[in-house]
């Protein structure tokens, strides 16, 4: 058999007492199967609708989740393109420069990089 405690000052309800006492079971051909755990009384309670298996799935909440998925998608691609604010950060750093860059600082750097990326000398 398997010996397990709860601690005095863990609150445990009757029904996580049950599970528990059906998962910590060493016959592996005894213990409760994640399906049955999944219809245990204690796996469903404070369970969100959605995660609940079976459930119908509505299809204004399929268009809003598919929105959402290409909204992030254009939002990485954006992210992606390189922008003369970012090469200039970027040099800025690699010449031993600081992060701590305000506006009309990073619009001097932009001024400063020329084409090939090379710093120009500051005015």
């Amino acid at each position: 058999s398997v010996h397990y405690s709860i601690p005095d000052y863990v609150r445990v309800s009757q029904d996580c007492k049950h599970l528990l006492s059906r998962i910590f079971v060493a016959d592996p051909e005894k213990r409760i199967t994640i399906e049955e755990i999944k219809t245990h009384p204690w796996f469903f309670k404070n369970l969100p609708e959605e995660y609940k298996e079976g459930q119908v799935v509505n299809e204004e909440d399929k268009q809003e989740s598919s929105q959402i998925e290409e909204e992030i998608v254009a939002i990485v691609q954006e992210a992606k393109k390189p922008t003369a604010e970012g090469a200039a950060l970027i040099n800025g750093l690699l010449m031993g420069g600081s992060m701590d860059l305000d506006d009309s600082e990073l619009d001097a750097d932009i001024d400063d990089v020329e084409m090939s990326g090379d710093r120009s000398e500051e005015r």
